[in-house]
C-alpha cells in the first residue's frame, strides 16, 4: 500500500506541473471553450483538452512504476491487459482531443468508442460471468458484447456528467480511488496502480479545474475517465479468470450511471432525441436547490463517497447486499427531497398509469374520456396557462392527442404536458403533425398533435392551430421574462369525462 500511495503522489505532482503547460498551449492553439448564453454559461473563454495533462501524468507514473520503481510486480498474465489499457487510454484521448478541436458528430464519436471498447473487451477486459449475491450468471457468447456495452455506458456517463467546474474531476477521483482500494484488496496490483495514478492526476488537475475553472477536462478528459473507470471496474472485481463480482463496482459508479439513466428516461418519455441537451442533470438540479459551485462539489463528493463506502464495506464484510442498499437509499433520498430524479420517476409513473388504464378499459365500449398530465422537469416558471390554452383548443376541435415539450436550457426550464382523448384513431384514419414553439427568436420547444381525419373539415384544425401557436408566442416570452416562485418539479393530473354530445357542443363553441 505504501508503493501505491507513492504512485498517487507522483501522479499528483506530475499533474500539477503538466496542467499549466497544457492550459497555455491550449490557449495558444485556440483549443478553448466559448460561452454561448444557452448551454455553456461560463463567463469567459476557458482552455479545453485538460485530459491531456491527466493522461500523460498517468502514463509517466505507470511507466516509472513498471520499469524503474518495480512497484507493480507484474505477472506475465497481467502484463498484456496492463499494456492494452494504457493503449486504449491513448486511443480514447485522441478521440476526445479530436472532438475538443474539431467538434465531431455524435455518431463519429460513438463509432470510435465502440472500436476502442470492443478492442479492450477482446484484450482481457471481459465480463465472462457475473456474480451477484452468491448467484453466478455465465454470459458465454454474450461476454464481449456485454463488456463493450458496459464500457460504452461508463464512458458516456462520465462524459454526460461533466457539466460543472470540477465535477467530473471530483467524481472521477473518488471512483478511481475506490476502485484502487478494491483492486488492492483483491490482489490486482497492476490495476490498483493505474487507478491510484488516475486518482492522483485528477486531484492535481482539480486544483486548476476548481471553480472558477481555468481549464476544462474537455472530451479528451471525460471520455478518458469514463473508459478507464469502466475497464478498471471489470478487472478490480475479478473473482476468477473472467468472473466479476459486479455489485461493488456498480455501486462505486452508480452516481454517473444514474444521471445518465435519468437523462435517457427524461428524453425518451418526452419524445426528445437522446442527444438533446438540457439542464436537468444532477448538477443542475442540485444548483436549483441553492447550492453554489463549491457546495455542489461537496454534495457530489459526499454522495459518491457514500456509495463507494457501502461498496467497500460490503467487500470487507463479505456482505454484497450492502452496496445496492446504499445506492437505493441514496437515490430514494434524492427523489424524496426532489433534489434529483423526481420528474423522471413521475414520467415513468405516468406512463405506467396510462398503460394500466388501457388494460382496464371495457372492450367494445366507446372511449370518450379525456385526461391530461403535466410534469415540470425543471425551473420555476408557470407554463400551465400556455398548456391549458392548448388543452381547451384540443377539446374544442375534437383532437385526439396533444404533446407539448418545452426545453429552455438557457433559463434552466423544462416542462412536458400530455393530453389524450380516449382511444386513438387508426393510422389510416388520422393526421399528425409536429410544430416548433418559438419565442424571443429561439426554439423553445415543440408541439405534437394528432387528430381524426374528417374530410369535410379539411385542414381547418391545422390552420387554427398555427394561428394559436403564433398568438402564444408573446405569452411565452412574458413567462420567460417573469420568473414565478413554484416547486422545482411537480406532477399534475386531471381527468375529464365527457360524452360525445358534450364534445360536439364544445366544438360548436
Amino acid at each position: 500500500m505504501l508503493s501505491l500511495a507513492l504512485v498517487t503522489l507522483v501522479s499528483l505532482a506530475l499533474s500539477l506541473v503538466l496542467t499549466p503547460l497544457v492550459r497555455s498551449q491550449a490557449i495558444k492553439f485556440g483549443i478553448v471553450d466559448h460561452p454561448d448564453n444557452q448551454r455553456k454559461l461560463h463567463r469567459r473563454v476557458v482552455a479545453r483538452a485538460g485530459g491531456t495533462a491527466v493522461l500523460f501524468s498517468v502514463l509517466l507514473t505507470c511507466s516509472l512504476a513498471a520499469f524503474k520503481l518495480n512497484l507493480l510486480q507484474l505477472r506475465a498474465s497481467a502484463f498484456f491487459p496492463y499494456v492494452a489499457l494504457l493503449t486504449a487510454m491513448v486511443a480514447i484521448w485522441l478521440l476526445g482531443l479530436a472532438d475538443d478541436i474539431w467538434t465531431l458528430r455524435g455518431r463519429q464519436k460513438l463509432v470510435g468508442q465502440i472500436l476502442i471498447a470492443s478492442g479492450l473487451a477482446c484484450c482481457g477486459f471481459q465480463i465472462g460471468s457475473v456474480q451477484v449475491l452468491g448467484y453466478q450468471l455465465d454470459l458465454g457468447l454474450f461476454a464481449v458484447p456485454v463488456s463493450t456495452i458496459w464500457l460504452l455506458a461508463t464512458t458516456n456517463a462520465l462524459n454526460l456528467i461533466d457539466g460543472a467546474d470540477g465535477l467530473c474531476s471530483t467524481i472521477g477521483a473518488v471512483i478511481c480511488g475506490s476502485l484502487g482500494v478494491l483492486a488492492a484488496v483483491n490482489n490486482h496490483y497492476a490495476e490498483a496502480a493505474i487507478a491510484f495514478a488516475m486518482c492522483g492526476a485528477l486531484i492535481g488537475f482539480l486544483i486548476f479545474n476548481f471553480p472558477p475553472a481555468s481549464i476544462f477536462l474537455g472530451d479528451s478528459g471525460s471520455l478518458l475517465i469514463g473508459m478507464v473507470t469502466g475497464a478498471l471496474a471489470i478487472r478490480c472485481a475479478l473473482k476468477g479468470p473472467t468472473t466479476v463480482a459486479f455489485l461493488a463496482p456498480l455501486a462505486i459508479l452508480s452516481l454517473p450511471l444514474l444521471d445518465s439513466c435519468m437523462a435517457i428516461i427524461r428524453r425518451k418519455l418526452t419524445g426528445r432525441s437522446i442527444y438533446t441537451t438540457d439542464r436537468a442533470h444532477l448538477h443542475h438540479t442540485l444548483r436549483n436547490k441553492g447550492l453554489g459551485d463549491r457546495g455542489l462539489l461537496a454534495a457530489v463528493a459526499f454522495l459518491s463517497l457514500t456509495t463507494a463506502s457501502g461498496a467497500l464495506l460490503g467487500q470487507f464484510l463479505g456482505r454484497d447486499w450492502i452496496a445496492p442498499i446504499c445506492v437505493v437509499v441514496m437515490f430514494g433520498f434524492l427523489v424524496f427531497t426532489k433534489a434529483f430524479g423526481y420528474a423522471e420517476v413521475a414520467l415513468v409513473a405516468r406512463r405506467g398509469s396510462l398503460f394500466a388504464r388501457s388494460l382496464m378499459k371495457p372492450i367494445g365500449r366507446p372511449q370518450t374520456d379525456s385526461h391530461h398530465k403535466t410534469v415540470r422537469l425543471q425551473g420555476n416558471r408557470q407554463w400551465d396557462t400556455v398548456w391549458m390554452t392548448l388543452v381547451e383548443f384540443a377539446e374544442s376541435q375534437e383532437l385526439s392527442q396533444l404533446h407539448m415539450d418545452l426545453n429552455v436550457p438557457w433559463l434552466e426550464e423544462g416542462f412536458h404536458g400530455t393530453w389524450r382523448r380516449g382511444k386513438l384513431p387508426d393510422k389510416t384514419e388520422r393526421w399528425s403533425t409536429s410544430l416548433p414553439i418559438c419565442a424571443a427568436g429561439r426554439l423553445a420547444g415543440r408541439l405534437d398533435v394528432v387528430g381524426p381525419a374528417i374530410l369535410d373539415e379539411g385542414f381547418s384544425p391545422v390552420a387554427k392551430l398555427l394561428e394559436l401557436i403564433e398568438d402564444l408566442g408573446p405569452q411565452i416570452e412574458v413567462i420567460m421574462e417573469t420568473p414565478v416562485e413554484a416547486p422545482a418539479t411537480q406532477l399534475q393530473s386531471t381527468q375529464t369525462k365527457t360524452t360525445g354530445k358534450a364534445l360536439s357542443a364544445a366544438a360548436g363553441n
